[in-house]
C-alpha cells in the first residue's frame, strides 16, 4: 500500500480523535460516573466490532496462537481503559484542544524512546537532534494554544 494512503489515513484517524474526547465527555456527564462512561463506550466498541467480524468471517486464531502470543500482546485493552476513563474525567477539564495537545505530547515522548531503544522488537531509530527539535516544536505550540 502506498505510504501517502496510510499517511492519510493517520491523519484521519488522528483527526476522530478530538470529537472522540467531545463525545466521551458529553457521556461522562450524562452517566456522572466515569467508568460507567467508559464501560458504554466499550460496549458500543464490542457490538461494532461484532459485527465486522461477523460480516467479514475471518479466520478464528487457534487457541495455541492465542496462547503463544507474547505477555504484552495483551495490556492493550488494560491502557485503553486507562485512556477512555481518562480523556472522560480530563476533557470537560482542560478542553479537547489541551487534551489532545498534551495527549500528543505524551505519545510522541513514549514513541521517541520507544523508537529509540527499538522496545518490544519494534525497528530501532535513534533519538537524534533533529527528532528532539521536532518535539520542541510540538511542546511549544502545545505552549501557544494553553496560554493564547
Amino acid at each position: 500500500m502506498n505510504s501517502w494512503v496510510l499517511i492519510l489515513f493517520a491523519m484521519t484517524t488522528g483527526a476522530v480523535v478530538p470529537f472522540q474526547l467531545i463525545f466521551n465527555g458529553q457521556l461522562g456527564a450524562v452517566t456522572k460516573n466515569v467508568f460507567t462512561a467508559s464501560l458504554f463506550v466499550f460496549l458500543i466498541g464490542s457490538v461494532v466490532l461484532t459485527v465486522i467480524l461477523l460480516l467479514s468471517r475471518p479466520e478464528v486464531p487457534r487457541l495455541n496462537d492465542l496462547v503463544a502470543a507474547p505477555f504484552t500482546a495483551w495490556f492493550g485493552g488494560f491502557i485503553a481503559a486507562g485512556y477512555i476513563i481518562s480523556i472522560v474525567f480530563i476533557t470537560p477539564r482542560l478542553g479537547v484542544g489541551l487534551t489532545t495537545g498534551f495527549i500528543l505530547v505524551g505519545q510522541v515522548v513514549a514513541a521517541l524512546l520507544l523508537d529509540h531503544y527499538g522496545a518490544f522488537g519494534n525497528a530501532q531509530h535513534t533519538l537524534n537532534i533533529g527528532r528532539f527539535i521536532g518535539f520542541a516544536f510540538m511542546v511549544t505550540g502545545i505552549g501557544f494554544i494553553k496560554y493564547f
